[in-house]
């Protein structure tokens, strides 16, 4: 599996870092993009677009053709959501997301918390709870991704080995963390 260049990303996050906030969330997003994009059969359909009324944002919106040394278990079309913020990210965000992601008719998505999201992972509240509660109501399945796992990242195979594991705690009920 091709390696990432896991001080380059740091370093681009950490430039972003000194910036203002919509530089932190470029940052974030640039690098997001470029770590998923390494992986084989994934690619960007859109970045920062505006729906017609103007009222919802994607942050990123990925094509994923399912190859087999790519994310074959996760859908075709990957929305994520990325929010490189001091503090955890918190339900009402949560649930914004998981508005867009119904809106737009998919099941699936990831969100990039930078500090993670509100609440117990094992007690199932805040955050968390809303997430189980659109899987149990619909199927629906978010992933959380935290900046520190996107700097630990080595290799694309670690990329889809996280991602594994967190989609398979998802819809195993177990906690994401």
């Amino acid at each position: 599996m091709p390696p990432l260049d896991h001080q380059a990303l740091a370093q681009r996050l950490v430039a972003g870092d000194a910036g203002n906030t919509a530089e932190k969330g470029a940052a974030l997003e640039a690098v997001v993009a470029d770590t998923f994009c390494r992986m084989e059969g994934v690619g960007i359909i859109a970045v920062n677009v505006v729906d017609d009324a103007g009222s919802s944002e994607i942050d990123i919106l990925l094509y994923n053709l399912k190859l087999p040394s790519g994310l074959p278990f996760l859908s075709d079309n990957i929305m994520i959501e990325c929010k490189n913020w001091q503090a955890p990210v918190d339900t009402a965000t949560a649930r914004v997301f998981t508005s867009k992601l119904r809106s737009c008719r998919l099941d699936f998505g990831i969100l990039v918390a930078a500090n993670g999201v509100t609440g117990d992972p094992q007690e199932r509240t805040a955050t968390f709870a809303h997430i189980r509660s659109e899987f149990d109501r619909s199927g629906m399945k978010v992933l959380i991704v935290t900046r520190a796992e996107l700097e630990a990242l080595r290799t694309t195979e670690d990329l889809g080995l996280l991602l594994r594991y967190k989609f398979g705690a998802c819809i195993m009920g177990r906690a994401q963390v």
